[in-house]
């Protein structure tokens, strides 16, 4: 007979715990061992770019900012394994978690310039525009119903002024 089946003891803890372990071990890596060769930098920039995609959707607060800093151009010499297309993509994902939106869609139209088929990117651009339009609208109705509170208030005063 099999044995039951056993989660992993880590299988537990919080994504976001299992995150800051992998950060740290990712940094001890990196700065412990200097790349040398073509495909050690393939490697480092394979790492760093999971490390980007992990923090580009992690629901916790920063991660998300943390992202966009490994990912931004200049900060790294990024070699072919990672593609300018995917940083790009990655960086959209970050800024629209965050909810910076108008950010995501700009990240999202460099990476349609990389690759104008890229699905991932239509589609998170059409996401932004539609939350910046939804954004709009709310801001919109905000304004409109403060003009027409003070609207209230103004007519209040002036019809106990009169009496």
């Amino acid at each position: 007979m099999a044995p039951p089946f056993q989660r992993h003891p880590l299988a537990s803890l919080h994504s976001t715990h299992a995150l800051t372990s992998f950060s740290y071990q990712h940094r001890n890596a990196v700065a412990s061992t200097p790349a040398s060769t073509p495909e050690d930098y393939a490697a480092h920039d394979a790492a760093r770019f999971r490390l980007a995609w992990a923090l580009a959707h992690s629901k916790k607060e920063g991660n998300g900012k943390r992202a966009v800093a490994l990912l931004q151009e200049g900060a790294y010499d990024w070699a072919d394994a990672v593609g300018a297309r995917d940083r790009r993509y990655i960086t959209a994902v970050a800024h629209y978690n965050d909810g910076d939106f108008l950010a995501a869609r700009d990240a999202a139209e460099q990476a349609l310039t990389h690759d104008a088929m890229c699905r991932q990117a239509e589609t998170l651009c059409a996401a932004a525009e539609n939350a910046i339009a939804r954004d709009g609208l709310i801001g919109i109705g905000a304004v409109g119903v403060g003009a027409a509170v003070l609207g209230g208030i103004v007519t209040a005063l002036a019809t106990t002024r009169r009496r």
